[in-house]
């Protein structure tokens, strides 16, 4: 008998065991849950404080405030540069990237004001150094060969 009441303790220490880590797991689980609100109560807290635009920009968190309107003006950049690569506008009104040929917003409706594309300038015409061929560029001599054109 001793034998089964040593196999049933250890039975019972091991549900236990493993009831613990489960609960622990939870707790665990629990508190990850607590610390992604309390991040995104900070997240937000501090985007009102921006957006109040009431810092002074000599205080740390005027300084970060500063460089956060820094990395919003360059990701704007960034983004232009993008719709330039891929020839689309940004909708005034909903900010969805559309054509530039567009004269309505596909996601909005919104009407388009078309401003006609600026006529590329013609390129320089190149000239060439009469004694080596090498492109010219601005002065008065080649730079290949030193000859006054």
């Amino acid at each position: 008998m001793a034998f089964l009441d040593k196999i049933t303790k250890a039975t019972q220490d091991v549900v236990r065991g493993a009831k613990d880590l489960t609960d622990t797991a939870r707790q665990n689980s629990l508190i990850a849950e607590e610390e992604k609100q309390i991040l995104n109560l900070y997240t937000q807290i501090g985007k009102l404080y921006f957006e109040a635009g009431e810092f002074d920009p000599e205080t740390p968190i005027g300084r970060l405030c500063t460089a956060l309107s820094a990395a919003k003006a360059r990701i704007a950049k960034y983004q232009e540069e993008i719709r330039q690569i891929k020839g689309t506008k940004k909708c005034p009104n909903c900010g969805e990237n559309i054509p530039l040929s567009s004269a309505f917003c596909g996601v909005c409706g919104t009407k388009i004001e078309v401003t006609p594309e600026p006529e590329a300038a013609p390129e320089a015409q190149k000239k060439f150094c009469k004694a080596c061929g090498a492109e010219l560029g601005e002065g008065l001599f080649c730079m290949s060969c030193g000859q006054k054109q």
